[in-house]
């Protein structure tokens, strides 16, 4: 009868000398480069996904004669894509030569802070972004298709506290949102990546 993986694995790391470690560790390798390459991807295609986003606030501004809002949406929306764009770049600094386990989870903890600051970013900075967008309507004064939902002559104040408002609605929206894609587009991959390193580490003991 075949041994099992999970006995040759052990096995493998009982005796350094066993010739099936450079099979455990190829094994590992591919199911580790294979899930790591899925995981880069689907960030990728999800921060991309803003740039098509950003255009269609930009003509949707000019088509309902918000041209300075629509262009300052499609710009918010830009600076989210370089924050993500930075933010998937620390992916990078991982030390390529360290250890197949030591680079996967040096992997997952860059992924809680990605998670963690995109979290935030739902918190703080889209509330924030949607309250300027509320202040520079008022600002500019464009007679268009947003100022119909706003009194004839509304105070700075009575702006702010609609834009407050209105920031913290779609803050609270997109979180839900955010969680939802999360799970639907990462929750898998990240279970396996889990799954892979607990493996590992119970091996090595």
């Amino acid at each position: 009868m075949e041994k099992s993986i999970e006995k040759i694995w052990n096995e493998a790391f009982v005796n350094e000398k066993s010739l099936t470690a450079p099979r455990i560790n190829n094994i590992y390798n591919q199911k580790s480069k294979s899930l790591i390459h899925k995981i880069k991807k689907t960030y990728e295609f999800d921060n991309k996904g803003l740039i098509p986003m950003a255009i269609i606030v930009a003509v949707g501004g000019v088509m309902l004669s918000e041209v300075i809002i629509g262009f300052y949406g499609a710009f918010l929306i830009v600076c989210l894509y370089l924050f993500n764009s930075k933010l998937l770049q620390n992916f990078t600094t991982i030390d390529v030569k360290s250890d197949n386990l030591t680079y996967l989870k040096e992997y997952r903890n860059i992924i809680t802070s990605v998670s963690k600051a995109t979290k935030n970013l739902f918190i703080f900075a889209i509330p924030a972004a949607v309250l300027s967008i509320f202040t520079l309507a008022f600002l500019v004064k464009e007679k268009s298709f947003f100022t119909r939902y706003l009194s004839t002559n509304p105070t700075l104040l009575e702006i702010l506290t609609v834009g407050l408002v209105a920031g913290v609605t779609v803050g609270i929206i997109g979180f839900i949102i955010f969680k939802i894609s999360n799970r639907i587009l990462y929750h898998s991959l990240i279970s396996k990546l889990d799954d892979i390193i607990k493996e590992m580490e119970e091996l090595k003991k």
